[in-house]
């Protein structure tokens, strides 16, 4: 259990003795309880609407979405042998104790039981106080337990579990970052401060999981102009990732594409994510940037769909990905298609563009681009590897150090059974830095292998092109920061 500092107390105790939900909470929580829905099919097409009770005819298959034809909502379908069935939504509500701003969370939970009838209950559960710090300042009442980095809250009202019983939250991962938020107090509140014109209260009715503690940070004038004016655009979950954009110049230096794009951008209220996508497909098609969302695996990232799209067009990516039902390993393809390139082959052609067998194709164009290396840029590597030694970093675990010879590549690739060997021309032509993470006390042996691109880790691998682990994330993330961007 951490401190919890004195004047922390005191807003959790008042927030305790004198505040109430605020008007309008429960219409709110209704209206999230509507998604907490299901379509229960039995025999002969036969469905029934779990929200308005209404019976009807589809032939959509089980686990797919089918709308309602009375309430207009669209849900799962499930069998009609269903027994249990647990839905979960994070809600939230801003709150001013002191002139301090507290976020407190709530969990909507509704289970369907046996008889397919929804029971819904929501129990606030924690509190957080925004900081401009990298740690959080979480707060959980007895109602949280945690057993295996799993959070469990318990909805029921024995007396065991003390709401009002606060304790500081001490793990390394954050109980919840993305809440729905409540948007109906959020003016008021934010009148007479600097966030008064900021219209992060439109943001709230339009985006469906916001990160409030992220928006309410400390920020200069200028940041919280960004946010005002995307929100204004009604670009509100592209407000969300405001710090990403400048403020000034034409529409096309501020978004990547022409201004021709913006009716669409708002009609669908693109995300950050979709937008990169929109910078790539060129094309107003919502369907086909949802699709491309699919091999979006981590965070915003679109590295892997960019490296593709040199080579062929994001169209022709999408052809090939729906012909193989989307199981396509996309660190092979666009290391597959370097080495088509590399070997001059026509990737206009269908046949090879679209391999039927991705990994034999692969390995066979990889030992083909080993057998064809230059002896150039074996020296243009050993200068390479000398230049990146001012990068070397280690802890009293871990050390990182810069690939120094082509030797030293193809010993990479060798152990980490991966095609590090095949950046060689890359490396040695500076368009990408490739780094080998060791133990310390067996510097021999592979561990990760980092792929650094302007001074940023766009990917790292341990052997099969497996992810690392937390802890060695860990230390590539404080080696990125602390030297290759040079924070403090």
């Amino acid at each position: 259990m951490g401190y919890i500092k004195k004047a922390y107390r005191e807003i959790l105790n008042w927030l305790d003795n004198h505040s109430e939900v605020p008007k309008g909470w429960n219409e709110f929580v209704e209206k999230q309880e509507k998604y907490h829905n299901l379509i229960i099919k039995s025999s002969k097409n036969q469905c029934y609407c779990t929200n308005c009770n209404h019976n009807f005819i589809s032939t959509k298959q089980i686990n797919k979405q089918v709308k309602c034809p009375n309430c207009h909502n669209k849900y799962l379908i499930k069998r009609s042998n269903l027994r249990y069935y647990e839905f979960k939504d994070y809600l939230s509500i801003l709150d001013m104790v002191n002139n301090t701003f507290v976020i407190r969370y709530f969990e909507l939970k509704t289970i369907i039981d046996a008889k397919h009838e929804p029971h819904s209950s929501v129990v606030e559960f924690a509190r957080e106080i925004p900081t401009n710090t990298y740690y959080r300042d979480v707060f959980v009442n007895d109602r949280v337990s945690i057993c295996q980095c799993h959070i469990y809250i318990h909805h029921s009202d024995n007396n065991y579990f003390n709401p009002k019983k606060w304790r500081k939250y001490t793990r390394g991962y954050s109980p919840i970052t993305y809440s729905i938020v409540f948007p109906n107090n959020i003016k008021n509140l934010l009148k007479n401060t600097k966030f008064q014109y900021s219209c992060i209260w439109d943001i709230a009715k339009h985006s469906t999981y916001i990160d409030l503690q992220e928006l309410l940070k400390d920020k200069n004038e200028h940041e919280i102009n960004k946010i005002e004016i995307l929100t204004k655009m009604k670009l509100y979950n592209l407000a969300l990732e405001a710090d990403k954009f400048n403020s000034k110049g034409s529409f096309e230096k501020i978004f990547g594409v022409s201004k021709e794009y913006y009716p669409f951008m708002k009609k669908y209220n693109i995300s950050y994510t979709q937008l990169k996508l929109l910078r790539l497909l060129h094309e107003k098609n919502i369907k086909k940037i949802r699709y491309l969302q699919n091999f979006v695996l981590y965070g915003d990232s679109t590295h892997d769909l960019e490296q593709i799209s040199k080579y062929i067009s994001l169209n022709r990516f999408i052809k090939y990905a729906k012909k193989h039902h989307r199981n396509i390993k996309m660190y092979l393809y666009k290391d597959y298609l370097r080495f088509a390139k590399q070997l001059g082959l026509d990737l206009k052609n269908n046949k090879y563009a679209f391999p039927k067998n991705l990994k034999e194709a692969h390995d066979k164009l990889e030992d083909e681009c080993y057998i064809k290396e230059n002896p150039k840029i074996k020296k243009a590597i050993i200068k390479r590897g000398k230049e990146l030694s001012k990068n070397i970093y280690q802890d009293d675990k871990f050390t990182i150090i810069p690939a120094r010879s082509i030797n030293a590549l193809q010993d990479e690739s060798k152990q980490q059974n991966h095609c590090v060997r095949s950046y060689a021309e890359d490396y040695a032509n500076g368009n990408c830095d490739i780094y080998f993470m060791r133990n310390i006390d067996n510097p021999e042996k592979s561990l990760v292998t980092v792929e650094v691109q302007d001074n940023n880790i766009v990917q790292s691998r341990i052997k099969n092109n497996n992810e690392p682990t937390k802890t060695q994330l860990i230390f590539l993330s404080r080696w990125e920061q602390k030297v290759l961007k040079g924070a403090a």
